[in-house]
């Protein structure tokens, strides 16, 4: 992308791959900056028409299929009582199907994906079925989730968590600590390399815009001259050029590099060892 044969290279084309190529920098950066702010998908599960079950039951139901959520997706689910206190008094039963309605229930409660839920009591033992539709808030898609048989009120969040795919399939599944015993992991986050790596970025595009700009003003007026435009000018423009492409390299590396160490930055796996009465334990942690 350096400026090569600049007395031979017409302005427009100077001016274009200078665009172009700021542009996509801007573009890596700006994406690789999303990615280290972006935080799991935010999803409520709202009830809906109930059908021979209180609200007290539908309420632990609800929150039951939003533990479920947590544990087997890379989501922040809500349900159960936290979610009908944010709730209006009366939800149409249309809902799900009027735009209005949905930003209503998801500023309500912050959600950015919603999960209206129909309960059915078929009075076979206790059997309930479970209906959902999901809802995404911003764009207002919608889809419908196969039902879901409960055989008990005690054997519902199993039931959940091996359909929790099925209800959310473009969320991140959780990976599975291994081992005897659970602790406390790390999501990714922010680390010295990943804010180090944005850093590098941002400066080496501001180099790369400095110098550009700086080039492509003296190339203009080495244009305007025409024949008394000197040699020595011309390969002074050369040499701007080949700094500003070297700070988009920086910012290249540094954006690459930023979106490296921030989707490595989980805890990795470890084992604990700890004293016993009876001699060693030993605990093995897994990374979320």
């Amino acid at each position: 992308m350096a400026l090569r044969y600049v007395d031979s290279l017409p302005s427009h084309d100077y001016d274009g791959r200078w665009v172009m190529r700021v542009t996509v920098l801007l573009t890596m950066l700006a994406a690789s900056t999303n990615a280290l702010a972006a935080p799991p998908s935010k999803v409520a599960v709202v009830p809906g028409v109930a059908v021979n079950l209180d609200a007290a039951r539908v309420d632990a139901l609800s929150q039951d299929l939003a533990d479920a959520l947590n544990a087997e997706l890379i989501v922040e689910a809500t349900g159960g009582l936290a979610v009908r206190r944010q709730l209006p008094a009366d939800i149409a039963p249309d809902c799900v199907t009027t735009p209005s309605c949905v930003a209503d229930i998801a500023k309500r409660l912050g959600a950015s994906e919603l999960l209206f839920v129909v309960m059915v009591d078929t009075g076979s033992g206790g059997s309930i079925q479970v209906d959902s539709t999901w809802v995404d808030a911003a764009s207002g898609r919608t889809a419908s989730r196969p039902p879901i048989d409960v055989a008990s009120v005690a054997a519902a969040k199993d039931r959940f968590a091996a359909a929790a795919h099925q209800l959310l399939p473009d969320a991140p599944i959780r990976p599975k600590p291994t081992g005897d015993k659970l602790g406390e992991g790390k999501p990714r986050h922010l680390t010295v390399g990943s804010i180090a790596g944005a850093s590098f970025g941002i400066a080496g595009l501001g180099v790369g815009i400095g110098f550009g700009l700086a080039a492509r003003s003296k190339y203009s007026d080495c244009e305007a001259m025409g024949v008394a435009c000197s040699s020595g000018r011309r390969e002074g423009i050369k040499n701007l050029d080949h700094v500003a492409d070297l700070g988009f390299l920086v910012a290249i590396g540094g954006a690459i590099a930023a979106g490296i160490f921030y989707g490595t930055s989980a805890e990795a796996p470890h084992v604990i060892v700890q004293p016993t009465p009876g001699g060693v334990a030993l605990g093995a942690i897994g990374s979320f």
